[in-house]
């Protein structure tokens, strides 16, 4: 049975369920009330005829309720998490992203504007890439999927990341268990809040205060205690004294004990969730070294991180209840605001390091398995093959992993002896797809995940692109002016040494055919008089591809093809050697009503 056919079944599996629980949900609720009909009925029949037994009754029914309200939450949380199981399994079924809150990726990745590929060849643009792949419960691990697919790696990083991914693509349930112990209260983790809190400065408290405060606060108890058993004006004086006491150390101190604010509401459910899923991190065992890292980071016995963050999520959530009407009224007798503020404030300066740690290494597991659960999902993809020697890539079958049955496979070769192509053909044809395809696939190979096609072999390549360039009317800035900036990116980095793959897509096209044909072979003959160069451009100019014709050696002509039949055009997307011989933007404007004279159509053909 294959991965598709395994998703098909939980998927129905988890639905069923949920389905079932929903049912049960209901049930349980009506019985609940019936219960507490009858039993209100019965607590009146014995006081009505065995008054000594109320309590009893009273205790009873008390007790009954209670026992039916956990297993209606626990029957309730159960539910949930069919749901979210089922969310799951629905990716690979409706090809719909599991994750999909825009404020949550914006607030863990912030604007990319300026990235030099991520936008341009899909990563991380609206229902991208990175959509495809995210399972990650926490912003932090977000961000680290996100790094892993925007940001170049050297040849031993992509390997151990490959490692890693393997080691985690067969096992489904546990990818399950992350999903959906991360999303049970909460859409995403703000782990970059908790971070920001973890490492906030507080001027040190001395050890006499948190003692001063406990001592009081016990006393007072203890008077109040006393007073209620006896009464008297010895108890009563007691009793305030020790509370102006307490007070006056509040008003003496309170300046000094200060936590540092949280940083936003209701943080204490995300330490719940972030330590529900550090109790499944700690007992696993893993192979790769970067899993093992992961595992090494996050302790054993004892001193496991799941412990100390059991302790943060109690005081928190006390902490949180600090604005409860009962708190708010008895509190201040126990000075239960300044305690909590003294424990967290202990609590961050014992382990506020390692949160940081803790969250980073739940990030990195989160990410490795966004990417084994795509590899899972797609067991056709190859995983790619590194090589450093010389700066190449050489794909067969290659195609866009976001398109489905729609995509078309191609081959491409880049290496020493074929350095740039320049890819022609008509509008709509597949020129800019296939740049945005080889950008995304070494977007995965970057990552350590495996890639659309039958075979890949690339080195560590820097790649900038300049396909979805436009101009900016906040900015002033024209669409000639934007691609000149990503171009000069690309020569920066050429010029540095560095092993670089360019995609430009309609190469120069702001500008008029006689700037840009001197544009395009200039770049051209730039990028040849470097080793460390590859590109990939596109043109619908034909003095560009003549050049090329009349220039044979590393550079050489692809083209793509369209066919006009019965006033309709199509398109095959295959990639063909040599340049383009027609266009298809006279054609298709005829199409659309443009009343082009024949013989100028002819003249364009």
């Amino acid at each position: 049975m294959g991965p598709s056919e395994i998703c098909s079944r939980r998927l129905a599996a988890r639905q069923t369920e949920r389905q079932r629980l929903e049912r049960l949900h209901r049930l349980l609720g009506n019985a609940r009330l019936a219960g507490v009909a009858v039993g209100l009925v019965g607590v009146w029949w014995v006081e009505t005829s065995a008054p000594a037994y109320t309590w009893i009754a009273v205790l009873a029914l008390a007790a009954a309720f209670l026992r039916t309200s956990q297993v209606f939450s626990r029957t309730e949380a159960s539910m949930l998490d069919a749901a979210l199981a089922a969310t799951f399994y629905s990716t690979p079924v409706t090809g719909q992203p599991r994750r999909t809150s825009k404020e949550a990726k914006a607030a863990a990745l912030g604007t990319l504007e300026d990235h030099p590929f991520a936008l341009d060849v899909d990563v991380l643009r609206p229902n991208g890439l990175f959509d495809l792949l995210n399972t990650c419960a926490t912003r932090e691990g977000m961000r680290r999927l996100a790094g892993f697919l925007t940001e170049p790696a050297m040849t031993e990083a992509i390997w151990e990341r490959q490692a890693a991914v393997r080691e985690l693509k067969p096992q489904l349930d546990l990818r399950e268990r992350l999903f959906v112990e991360g999303s049970r209260r909460t859409s995403h983790i703000r782990t970059d809040q908790m971070q920001d809190w973890g490492a906030q400065a507080a001027p040190p408290v001395p050890r006499w205060i948190p003692m001063t405060f406990l001592a009081l606060s016990a006393s007072v108890v203890c008077a109040l205690v006393a007073l209620a058993l006896s009464p008297s004006a010895v108890t009563y004086g007691f009793a305030g004294a020790l509370l102006l006491l307490e007070m006056a150390a509040w008003q003496a101190t309170r300046k000094r004990v200060q936590v540092p604010s949280l940083g936003a509401p209701k943080l204490h459910i995300d330490f719940e969730e972030l330590q529900a899923l550090l109790r499944i991190v700690e007992g696993l065992e893993f192979e790769s070294p970067r899993l093992q890292e992961i595992s090494g980071a996050l302790g054993t016995g004892s001193s496991r991180a799941s412990r100390a963050l059991r302790r943060l999520c109690q005081l928190t959530s006390l902490y949180e209840a600090r604005q409860n009407q009962i708190v708010a009224l008895f509190g201040p007798i126990v000075a239960f605001e300044t305690q909590l503020s003294l424990a967290l404030e202990r609590w961050r300066i014992r382990h506020g390091f390692h949160l940081a740690l803790w969250i980073e290494a739940v990030a990195r597991l989160e990410a490795y398995a966004s990417l084994a659960t795509f590899a899972y999902e797609n067991p056709l993809y190859v995983f790619p093959e590194l090589d450093d020697r010389a700066p190449g890539l050489c794909a067969t079958g290659l195609a866009h992993p976001l398109l489905g049955d729609k995509a078309v496979a191609n081959d491409i070769a880049l290496d020493g002896e074929r350095t740039i192509l320049v890819v022609s053909g008509a509008n709509m044809a597949g020129k800019s797809t296939l740049l945005r395809t080889i950008g995304t696939n070494l977007s995965l190979a970057y990552s350590g995940a495996p890639v659309r096609a039958t075979s890949m072999t690339t080195s560590s390549l820097a790649l900038i692109a300049s396909i979805r360039v436009t101009d900016s009317l906040q900015l002033g800035e024209s669409r000639f002016s934007a691609e000149l900036r990503r171009i000069k990116a690309m020569l920066e980095s050429v010029r540095a040494g560095r092993q670089t793959l360019v995609l430009i897509d309609e190469l120069f096209g702001g500008t008029n055919s006689y700037d840009r044909f001197a544009g395009a072979v200039a770049l051209a003959e730039f990028l040849l008089g470097f080793d460390t160069a590859l590109a990939v451009l596109s043109t619908h100019d034909r003095n560009v591809t003549r050049w090329v014709g009349e220039n044979p050696g590393r550079v050489s002509n692809v083209h793509f093809r369209d066919t006009l039949e019965d006033g309709r055009m199509s398109f095959d997307y295959r990639l063909r050697p040599g340049p383009a011989t027609k266009g298809n933007a006279v054609e298709l404007m005829k199409l659309a009503g443009v009343p082009i004279p024949a013989d100028q159509a002819a003249s364009h053909g």
